[in-house]
C-alpha cells in the first residue's frame, strides 16, 4: 500500500486531485488543515488542506470478487466439529455445519431454531457430502434475512449509538456515496446532544465534498434533500442521556433512525445496547469495526433475534473505505478469512 499526500488550497481541489491521481476507488486515510506559515498569517485565516490517501490493493478487489462468488466453499470441512460437548438430556447435533456456526458465535437458541428449520426441510440426516450440507444450511439461514432498501431516500437520517461506535465515520462514508456516487443533494446537521458534539472532522469532510453543514437544524429542508444528522454518542446505561436523545428525536417524527453498533464487542453487550436504544425505534442496524471482528457469523444473532434489518457493514476509519450495503452473503464465511 502506497500512501500519497496531497496539499491543496481547498478541500474540493484536494479531493479532485486524489481522484485524478489514484482513481475513483481511492481511500482517504487522513484529512487535516495545515497552519498558515510565515507572514501570510497576517491576511490568511486558514491554511491549506492536506489529504493522505491510497488506492486499494489488487488483492482487496480479488477478495471482493471471492465474496461475490463463494462457489462451493465449505467453511467447516477441516474443523473438528464432532467435539461438541455432550449436554445432559440433549442429543448431539448431526449437522456439522450448525455445530460449526454455533462455535463461531451463533447462540444456542438460534442454532436450535435453525436446526429445526433445516430438519423440517431436509430431515434428520444431513447429506453425505459437506458441500451439499452447507448449501442446505446456508439456504435456510438466508431465508431468515430481512432485506433493507439499498436506496438512500430523501429526508432526515439520524445516527444514534454509544460513544465510540463509529457513528460520525459511518455518516461520512455514507455521505460520500450519496454525494459522489448517487449524486444526490445532501446536507449535514452536526448537533449537540446531552454533551457537545466535538466531531470536527465531519465539518471538514463536508467541506471536501462541498456539502453544506450546519450546527443547528435548518427548518423545512427541501423534500428532495438527504439530511444526515450527527449526534454525540449516548451511554446506554445513562437514563438521563437517553431521555434527552428521545426528546431530541421527537423533533423529527418521520426521520429514519440508524443504530450504529461496534461489531467487535461481545454479542451479549451488543444485545444490551440494542435493547437500550430500542426506545429510539431504530429503522435499521449498522455494524462497524468489522476489521477488528472477523466472526461475522455472530451477527446472525441479530437477524434471528430482533425485528431490525441490518443496513450496512463497515470496517475501519478510512473514508470511504469498506462500507457495504448488508446482504446475507456477507455474513457467511469466505475462503481464506476465518469467520467471514
Amino acid at each position: 500500500m502506497k500512501l500519497v499526500t496531497i496539499t491543496a488550497a481547498t478541500a474540493s481541489e484536494a479531493l479532485a486531485r486524489v481522484h485524478e491521481q489514484l482513481g475513483p476507488d481511492a481511500v482517504v486515510v487522513n484529512v487535516r488543515r495545515l497552519p498558515v506559515q510565515g507572514v501570510a498569517r497576517l491576511w490568511q485565516r486558514q491554511g491549506p488542506i492536506e489529504v493522505v490517501a491510497f488506492a486499494p490493493e489488487l488483492a482487496d478487489r480479488h477478495w471482493r470478487q471471492a465474496e461475490a462468488h463463494p462457489d462451493a466453499y465449505v467453511p467447516f470441512e477441516h474443523e473438528v466439529a464432532s467435539s461438541e460437548p455432550q449436554t445432559s438430556g440433549r442429543p448431539r447435533r448431526r449437522w456439522r455445519s450448525i455445530v460449526w456456526l454455533e462455535s463461531m458465535g451463533l447462540w444456542r437458541e438460534y442454532a436450535d431454531r435453525l436446526e429445526a428449520s433445516v430438519m423440517a426441510i431436509q430431515g434428520a440426516e444431513p447429506p453425505a457430502l459437506p458441500a451439499q450440507e452447507w448449501a442446505v444450511v446456508r439456504q435456510v439461514l438466508a431465508g431468515f434475512w430481512r432485506p433493507c432498501s439499498a436506496e438512500t431516500t430523501a429526508g432526515v437520517h439520524v445516527f444514534v449509538g454509544p460513544p465510540g461506535s463509529g457513528k460520525s465515520t459511518v455518516l461520512c462514508k455514507w455521505l460520500t456515496q450519496v454525494a459522489l456516487r448517487e449524486e444526490q443533494r445532501a446536507v449535514v446537521w452536526r448537533l449537540d446532544g446531552h454533551v457537545t458534539n466535538t466531531a470536527d472532522f465531519v465539518s471538514l469532510h463536508c467541506e471536501m465534498l462541498n456539502v453544506p453543514v450546519s450546527r443547528c437544524p435548518v427548518a423545512g429542508p427541501d423534500g428532495s434533500v438527504v439530511v444526515f444528522v450527527d449526534l454525540p454518542g449516548v451511554d446506554p446505561h445513562d437514563p438521563a442521556a437517553l431521555a434527552v436523545l428521545r426528546h431530541q428525536l421527537g423533533a423529527w417524527p418521520d426521520a429514519k433512525i440508524h443504530l450504529v453498533l461496534n461489531a467487535a464487542y461481545e454479542t451479549l453487550l451488543l444485545f444490551e445496547q440494542w435493547s437500550a436504544f430500542g426506545c429510539c425505534r431504530p429503522s435499521d442496524l449498522i455494524f462497524t469495526h468489522l476489521d477488528e471482528e472477523r466472526r461475522r457469523v455472530k451477527l446472525w444473532n441479530f437477524v434471528l433475534g430482533t425485528h431490525c434489518s441490518i443496513r450496512f457493514l463497515s470496517a475501519g476509519q478510512k473514508i470511504p473505505g469498506e462500507f457495504r450495503a448488508a446482504v446475507s452473503d456477507l455474513l457467511f464465511p469466505q475462503p481464506g478469512r476465518s469467520g467471514m
